[in-house]
């Protein structure tokens, strides 16, 4: 019996690449979700676990998914609708200018909060960070609330928490910081944040949620800014002819 010349299949790490990826951008699964081990994705595509290293290798590439070593693989934030932030903007407060008060400097187990921000889980540990920011009259202008997995960023020291984290991450650590999230919104200050700030009364704050991410993809910070927007302000240059 004659039969109509197929054309050729394609690669199945392809096919198991092509299925993944649309189950993310349909949200089957939600960001920072796990994806299945790859035992089970091999048992539920009938292929080797290789095949699925190379199937997740490309959705990594395509920044649809990041790897944590030790924990598995999860699903990239990577919504249109926000953008990535370069390196060098991943600075809020230019540290030439304004200085750091250190209120606390703990490293502990995380709260459930932190455990989704983080995409961390009830046994590992975060550094958690509080410090102010003053200008050079030693105003208060921000707060700043800084969560850090400890199993990504090893070995922080207390005087780094004086200055810009980023170039002891990138200097000492070797890490390559790729983009970040930013969240703005506005709220009353509370007693507790009057108190911390050292405010007359209560006052506007800028709020600012920043969740950060090295190149590869993998979460490594969370920060919560309380920012007086009369004693600071933010700029930012927008080129669209790049």
């Amino acid at each position: 019996m004659w039969r109509q010349a197929s054309m050729k299949e394609a690669p199945k790490y392809e096919i198991v690449a092509d299925h993944l990826r649309q189950q993310i951008l349909e949200k089957e699964f939600t960001i920072n979700e796990q994806l299945p081990q790859e035992n089970a994705i091999a048992d539920a595509y009938n292929v080797s676990r290789i095949t699925v290293r190379k199937a997740l290798d490309i959705l990594v590439d395509e920044n649809l998914i990041y790897r944590i070593q030790g924990s598995g693989t999860f699903v990239k934030d990577n919504q249109p609708h926000e953008t990535g932030a370069k390196e060098e903007s991943l600075e809020i407060f230019d540290f030439s200018k304004f200085k750091v008060k250190l209120l606390n400097f703990a490293v502990d187990k995380p709260n459930s909060d932190i455990m989704d921000q983080l995409n961390v889980t009830a046994f590992d540990f975060t550094y958690e960070i509080e410090r102010l920011i003053l200008d050079e009259d030693d105003e208060v202008v921000a707060f700043q609330k800084i969560y850090m997995p400890a199993k990504v960023i090893q070995g922080m020291r207390m005087d780094v928490l004086k200055g810009s984290i980023y170039e002891f991450l990138t200097e000492d650590q070797g890490l390559v910081l790729g983009s970040a999230i930013r969240t703005l919104s506005s709220e009353i200050a509370n007693d507790n944040t009057v108190k911390i700030m050292n405010l007359k009364a209560a006052e506007p704050l800028l709020t600012m949620e920043q969740r950060s991410f090295l190149e590869n993809g993998q979460i490594f910070e969370y920060v919560y800014n309380y920012i007086r927007p009369s004693k600071f302000s933010l700029h930012e240059s927008i080129n669209l002819t790049d």
